[in-house]
């Protein structure tokens, strides 16, 4: 259940934005790095733009430009879902700060799929992972489309050792992911996926 950056916001109204977006979603990061970089260019403040590239370089790794991103977001919005569910997955795993920014977070934000998942991986962090599957269901519940989030919820289910409801999302996660765009195919471990639920379909014992 290792936290993965989470991205939700949607074409703009600005052909710059859209453009961005779907270069994004094709997982062309850097033709969706540049558009987001104009956008920027042209306004400083463009939300939707630093969340764009926070989210390209949380996932190529660039992880002190993701938070510089991250954080200019807040500086306009305080409370904003995502850009807090970016920097909690950027924390260090080892800190027991994620947790309690966390849940505050998940009760500000009950109707965010990203704050339930930031919750969840907290949560697994933690070793709480009973608590973690039912944030992961939560953002299942709110994003049912999201093979991030069956994929979380399965793992989770995997480690409580209910092994039938863990096929059942391991299963679910693959099928959203063939239907997903190829920049979110990109960002889900498929092949960990397959890998454990044949393992699961073999045995059902195995620890993940």
């Amino acid at each position: 259940m290792r936290a993965r950056p989470v991205f939700t916001a949607k074409p703009g109204g600005s052909r710059t934005l859209d453009a961005a977006y779907a270069a994004l979603l094709d997982g062309r990061l850097e033709a969706a790095a540049a558009s987001y970089r104009q956008a920027l260019a042209r306004n400083p403040d463009e939300r939707d733009a630093l969340l764009g590239l926070a989210h390209i370089a949380h996932r190529q790794g660039r992880n002190d430009e993701a938070r510089a991103f991250y954080q200019g977001v807040l500086r306009l919005e305080p409370d904003h879902p995502v850009a807090n569910a970016g920097l909690l997955a950027l924390a260090d795993a080892d800190s027991e700060y994620p947790v309690s920014r966390a849940r505050a977070m998940a009760e500000q934000n009950p109707e965010s799929a990203a704050a339930q998942s930031a919750l969840g991986s907290a949560l697994a962090r933690a070793g709480l992972i009973a608590d973690a599957q039912q944030a992961f269901f939560q953002a299942m519940t709110l994003e049912p489309d999201s093979p991030l989030h069956a994929y979380n919820l399965a793992v989770a289910l995997d480690r409580l050792h209910k092994v039938d409801l863990a096929k059942t999302y391991y299963e679910r996660a693959l099928s959203l992911a063939d239907q997903a765009s190829a920049g979110v195919r990109k960002n889900f471990p498929q092949q960990a996926a397959r890998d454990r639920l044949e393992q699961l379909r073999s045995d059902g014992v195995a620890k993940p």
